[in-house]
Formats: structure tokens, C-alpha cells, sequence
């Protein structure tokens, strides 16, 4: 989609609609990943809200990897969901992320084996 795509207001719908989502199956009593940029830090808070609301544990990840790794990640999807492409994740960098407190910070880079026994040290 053309960057016009991605507006303040668009973001805050898909964002609604992934909480609310969130929110029923928390309150179905399922267990939850909602995967996203959540680059704000109100994004960030609503989430892990949403969790404490529903009694359920929560531990928000952040994943870090070199920007040629990312670069590299996106360039090589194909028939991916995600419209990514080198421009998104050189933006995404830019981002001014705030406050990352309480969130867990995973390095990203190597092979997904690898990152995956990172996030299962963390989460329990």
C-alpha cells in the first residue's frame, strides 16, 4: 500500500479492532500473541492493560535486529501478508519509541531457532 495508506487514523482503527480482539479471547479464557510494530507507547500500555484486565499474564517482547538483517528479512518474503519493504523498515527505525519499560528486549538476529530459544528464556 502507498505510505498515504498509513495514516495516524488508519493505524488507531487496526489497532483497535487487534485490542478488541485481544480483549475476546482473553475473556474467552485463550492465551493470546498479538504481534504488531507497537511503536507508541499508548499502544504499548492498552495492551498490556488489556492483559491485566483479564488477569492474564503478560510479557510484551521487543525485538532488535541490525537494520541489514531486517532489511534483509523483508526483502526475501514472498506471498507475505506484509507489504514491508526496505522503505517501512528504514522508517521504522526512525520511530521515536519513547518509554520501552516493562517490555522485554530479545535480539532478533540469527536463524528463527535461535531467536525462539531467546523468547522462551523469557516468557513462562
Amino acid at each position: 500500500m502507498p505510505r498515504e495508506a498509513y495514516t495516524r487514523e488508519r493505524n488507531a482503527a487496526v489497532y483497535g479492532k487487534m485490542m478488541a480482539q485481544a480483549r475476546a479471547m482473553l475473556g474467552a479464557g485463550r492465551s493470546v500473541i498479538v504481534d504488531a510494530v507497537f511503536a507508541r507507547p499508548e499502544e504499548r500500555a492498552e495492551i498490556a492493560a488489556i492483559a491485566q484486565a483479564a488477569d492474564a499474564a503478560f510479557t510484551g517482547l521487543w525485538l532488535e535486529a541490525s537494520q541489514d538483517t531486517l532489511i534483509d528479512r523483508v526483502t526475501a518474503r514472498n506471498g507475505d501478508a506484509s507489504d514491508a519493504d526496505r522503505r517501512v523498515v528504514q522508517r521504522q527505525l526512525t520511530y521515536d519509541l519513547g518509554d520501552l519499560a516493562g517490555w522485554q528486549h530479545v535480539d532478533a538476529g540469527g536463524t528463527p531457532d535461535e531467536v525462539l530459544g531467546r523468547v522462551r528464556g523469557l516468557v513462562g
